[in-house]
Parts: structure tokens; sequence; C-alpha cells
């Protein structure tokens, strides 16, 4: 997966987080690598969501709510309200330590490119990366011989397994399309100015309870055998994070208001 094939590798669509991706190459990146940073999560900071795999749902659901967004479904873990603020993020940037880091922040700054012709993926890396540097680094991409060290080797591994758990995660999404399971939901909190009409602070797809309460026995059987089923649980379960994400919002707002005054 290192070294772009004959035709330059592609990353399709918004890719939330990276900035300038390249494919990581022996000799072009030779001296690259990454060092400790002070604020290791600032590249976070201005997120307020990631895309997730099913994978991980079991473990996000009791740190986030896990919805599903855009005309495809993705799945993804809200981390905020509103672009521009991650409430599990500091103001010195580090992550909450109480809560699951998702694996799609854990991936950064690698991630695959899909090449033409079914050829394999390659591995990028976002070299505006605050930690990725071009001379001396603590932990190089390469070492004198121009192998992959064993830190790049691990983030090959990683990128290579998250990109396996992203088609499962498409194929899961695909299910519950087409079992009709997903409708629209949203978030509303009350409206001080207006009680009899509360705002809506969000809206996404989630799977319906009614719907999946309906399923018969034969298809939850078949979903336990295929992970689908402790997927949707873990989502349900994760809706009720969003008392969580409303709260901290608040709280950041609270903070801000006094600093802006």
């Amino acid at each position: 997966m290192v070294d772009a094939a004959a035709t330059e590798p592609r990353l399709t669509g918004t890719v939330p987080l990276y900035k300038n991706v390249e494919p990581l190459n022996r000799q072009k990146h030779a001296g690259y690598g990454v060092n400790t940073v002070s604020q290791p999560f600032n590249f976070l900071k201005d997120w307020h969501f990631v895309p997730a795999i099913s994978a991980e749902f079991s473990f996000a659901c009791g740190s986030y709510p896990i919805i599903f967004l855009g005309e495809k479904k993705m799945p993804i873990l809200v981390m905020g309200l509103r672009q521009g603020s991650n409430v599990f993020v500091t103001e010195d940037g580090q992550f909450d330590s109480e809560h699951y880091i998702p694996a799609y922040v854990r991936r950064y700054p690698f991630v695959s490119a899909a090449n033409p012709n079914d050829q394999p993926s390659t591995v990028c890396v976002d070299l505006d990366a605050e930690f990725v540097v071009s001379e001396k680094p603590e932990r190089p991409f390469f070492d004198d011989k121009g192998e992959p060290t064993e830190y790049t080797q691990q983030a090959i591994d990683f990128v290579s397994a998250f990109e396996n758990d992203a088609r499962t995660t498409e194929a899961f999404v695909e299910r519950l399309i087409a079992m009709d399971l997903l409708e629209k939901k949203d978030v509303k909190v009350s409206n001080p100015q207006d009680p009899e009409n509360p705002v809506t602070v969000a809206e996404y797809w989630g799977v319906s309870a009614e719907k999946f309460d309906a399923l018969p026995a034969e298809k939850l059987k078949e979903m336990q055998g295929n992970g689908d089923l402790g997927a949707i649980i873990s989502h349900m379960i994760s809706l009720q994070r969003w008392e969580r994400i409303l709260r901290r919002t608040s709280n950041v707002a609270n903070a801000q208001a006094p600093a802006q005054a």
C-alpha cells in the first residue's frame, strides 16, 4: 500500500480532517515522520462529527450519538452541534480521556486512497498535520534502507483494517436501507422566546424503533449472526447521548460568554 501506482490514487468527496494529502512514498518522504506535540488533538477541534465504522458502535455508544447522514446514510459520531466546535477537545488541544477515541481519529494523519482499475489502495498522509515533519522526526516513516518503520507498518495495518471495516459498514447501511429501517429524526430544545415552538438543533436518519420491533424472529436471528443486531442496538442506545452533547455545548457557550463580553 506504500508508493503510488503509475496512475495517481484519488480521494473522492469531502474527507473530514484531511487537508494536504499525498501518497506515502519512500523516496519523496524519506526524511518525513512525526513528532510529539503539546496539543495533539488540535486537528479535531473544528470538527463536530467524524465518520464511524459499525465495528466500533458498541464502544462509541457510551460517548456519542451515532447517527446516519446524507443521501448515502453515512454513519457518524456526533461530537458537537456546529462546525468549529468539538465539545470533547479542550482549548489546549487535549482529548477528554473519559471518552472513546474514534477509529477515524486514531487513523489520522494516514488514509487510504482508491486506485483505478481495481488496483490495491495506496496509503496517503496529510502533510499539513501539525505533528508531521520533514526533517529529523522522532518517529520516521522510513528507515535508512527505505523500508517502512514499525510505526509506519502499524499505521498501514490500521488503515487497511479501517478500509475493510468501512466496506463492512457500507454493506450494513445497505441492508438497513433495504429493510426500510431508517427514518428521519430530529433533536429539539426549548425556546425561551417562544415556549410553544422549540428549536430544532439537529436532523438526521436513525433506526425506527417501531419498524425494528416489528421484525420477525427469524430476521432478528439472521441479524444477530451477521452483526447487524448489535450495531443497531448500539446505535439506538447512543441516541441517549444527545443530552450530553447539548449539555456540553451549553457549557462551552457559557464559558465563552464572559470572554466575549
